[in-house]
């Protein structure tokens, strides 16, 4: 069937986090503190990398941060973390398929994204006392990305957190159907560069961005806690979860389902008898075309 077997792969892995959710909720926000420590490792190397050359060129500085932002979604799937951007794809497909109920995707939810704030703040606190973000034009250059992110329209950071999640998600469900660790590292990098260098907005990498900039000496009337949390985080986080559920958990799950119910009609108008000889991939032309005429007579 269309897509099926990474359909049902989704559903398996959103019963395994939500049955080690119920075993052990420490060992639960553990791993979703990681996955905000592990975002702020590509936050800060794409930073690191992309201040100096964004002081030349603007344009080539997001490529840069875009090309070297991967490290987070890398660490996440290959580490092993709970990220909330991508439960939204993987806790909800398995609700839609009907191995995990609603209110434990709920609770999945958030509890990963507690989970990936505190880790965020808490990395974000530790890059401040490193002090690397305290010489120019890295810290220049944070707080400028973060009064941009601070005081944008309310309907932008909105679109721009489903198209960032979209392709997140699309980043894990790729790397779902790839079956090599090359592959998978490979459509990571591609979705990720794809989301940074167009400017989309992710709420757990603007955890750490916005908290380093609330930390660094700043304006408060472009920068502060109230427009992290109230202003950006809220608009993003919506956008993030109609990117993620929508765009890819169920018009995947529908587009599927909706094969499963028309194969099912099929074998029934065939009363059994013949449903096997449809045509299907993997056939020779030769066969094909052999059933076709079975079908038309």
């Amino acid at each position: 069937m269309l897509y099926t077997e990474t359909v049902d792969a989704a559903a398996a892995v959103s019963l395994k986090k939500a049955t080690a959710m119920k075993h052990s909720l420490t060992g639960f926000l553990t791993l979703s503190v990681l996955a905000g420590f592990y975002f702020g490792f590509g936050v800060i190397l794409a930073f690191i990398c992309a201040a100096p050359v964004a002081e030349i060129n603007p344009g080539i500085g997001k490529i840069v941060a875009g090309a070297t932002f991967g490290i987070a979604l890398s660490l996440v799937i290959i580490g092993g973390a709970e990220l909330f951007t991508g439960y939204n794809l993987l806790i909800f497909k398995g609700t839609l398929r009907g191995t995990v109920t609603l209110g434990d995707a709920m609770l999945g939810w958030f509890w990963t994204y507690l989970g990936n704030l505190g880790g965020s703040m808490l990395f974000a606190l530790m890059i401040i006392i490193s002090g690397i973000f305290a010489p120019d034009p890295w810290k220049s250059y944070m707080l400028e990305v973060a009064t941009d992110k601070s005081n944008g329209p309310w309907w932008e950071l909105f679109f721009r957190g489903i198209f960032c999640n979209w392709l997140v998600c699309l980043a894990i469900w790729s790397a779902l159907r790839c079956t090599s660790d090359s592959g998978k590292l490979i459509m990571i990098w591609w979705c990720l560069f794809a989301f940074i260098t167009t400017g989309m907005e992710h709420c757990v990498a603007n955890m750490t961005i916005l908290t380093i900039a609330n930390l660094l000496p700043h304006d408060p009337e472009a920068i502060s806690w109230g427009k992290m949390f109230g202003w950006n985080l809220v608009p993003v986080t919506l956008g993030n979860i109609v990117g993620g559920t929508f765009f890819v958990t169920f018009l995947y799950w529908f587009a599927t389902a909706m094969d499963e119910r028309g194969a099912k009609k099929m074998r029934a108008i065939k009363g059994g008898s013949g449903a096997g000889d449809l045509p299907h991939a993997g056939r020779s032309p030769e066969e094909i075309k052999d059933i076709k005429v079975k079908m038309r007579s």
